[in-house]
């Protein structure tokens, strides 16, 4: 028997199994919270199956839901990419706009390149850059709304294309007035007893790996005092210039800083193993000529930054 249905209403289930809630599914799809009602009200008729049911703030999924899901995204995703593989793409003609999930350190070192690379070869492309949150989910990279995510990922999910394109040291920056500058070693490196004796500034990672310094620091038996926590890495230069505090930073940055205020590099007094940056992306655009022209153009930014 031949069936007839709207594509849509497999959208509007993905979007109600990512949303778990009409409203937001709703935002998501650019519909009306009635429209994606009805719309439930017709998959509930084609499955035979609530599909999702009200538990206080959620609509949970069902166990047929559970089961449906991962068919229906991978249907959707194939869809997707095989109608991008097939679009003309010109970058000075292209209008479009991308969402990407990232922290300051891309802002600071990759989007100035960028920046510059889309206002002389694709005036059209627009970047919105958004926070980087405890939970890549949550940046929306895994459901493919935010286009790209740059970061470190560890056991990503099979949905995720996840290319590494920056390692990087660690470094730690000083005011240029820190007494800890008489006191190098003959390498000059910082002594271990400058770096446990002086005050720290932290930057708060915004996602829950901690596998970077932290664990490098306990490796080493380093202890370090933690008097200030920022949330951004641009704030640390100019509290390092008003105060006698260190900062660990990746050495990128510190090369960065150094040129741009008032605050020195010096080596850590071990060497920290480096450390890789992802740009990770939802399969269903591997083949989309203008994010991948857009990836293309991200990572020759990200080879130049560290060069």
């Amino acid at each position: 028997m031949k069936l007839n249905y709207d594509l849509n209403l497999l959208r509007t289930f993905h979007a109600l199994y990512l949303e778990q809630n009409v409203t937001r599914a709703g935002e998501r799809l650019h519909l009306s919270q009635p429209s994606v009602s009805a719309a439930l009200s017709k998959l509930r008729e084609l499955f035979n199956d609530p599909l999702f049911i009200r538990d206080r703030q959620r609509m949970r999924p069902t166990e047929k839901a559970e089961h449906l899901f991962p068919t229906i995204e991978t249907a959707l995703t194939d869809l997707d990419g095989l109608i991008n593989s097939e679009r003309h793409f010109a970058p000075d003609t292209e209008c479009r706009h991308f969402e990407i999930a990232a922290n300051d350190y891309f802002e600071v070192l990759v989007l100035p390149q960028l920046a510059a690379i889309l206002r002389e070869q694709a005036p059209g492309i627009t970047i919105q850059v958004r926070r980087l949150s405890q939970d890549m989910s949550e940046a929306g990279v895994m459901s493919g709304t935010t286009d790209l995510a740059f970061g470190r990922q560890v056991e990503p999910p099979e949905n995720l294309v996840v290319r590494e394109v920056i390692r990087e040291g660690i470094d730690c920056l000083v005011g240029n007035g820190h007494p800890l500058l008489e006191r190098l070693d003959s390498a000059g490196r910082m002594r271990k007893e400058d770096f446990e004796q002086h005050a720290h500034v932290l930057v708060q990672p915004h996602t829950r790996l901690k596998s970077g310094i932290f664990k490098q620091l306990e490796g080493h038996g380093l202890k370090r005092e933690v008097a200030l926590a920022v949330t951004y890495f641009m704030a640390v230069p100019s509290l390092l210039e008003r105060s006698p505090l260190i900062a660990s930073l990746p050495t990128g940055l510190c090369q960065h800083f150094s040129d741009q205020f008032s605050v020195t590099t010096v080596a850590p007094p071990v060497a920290f193993a480096s450390f890789p940056f992802h740009l990770s992306w939802h399969r269903r655009y591997q083949k989309d000529p203008a994010h991948r022209w857009l990836r293309d153009q991200i990572i020759e930014c990200c080879r130049n930054s560290g060069e």
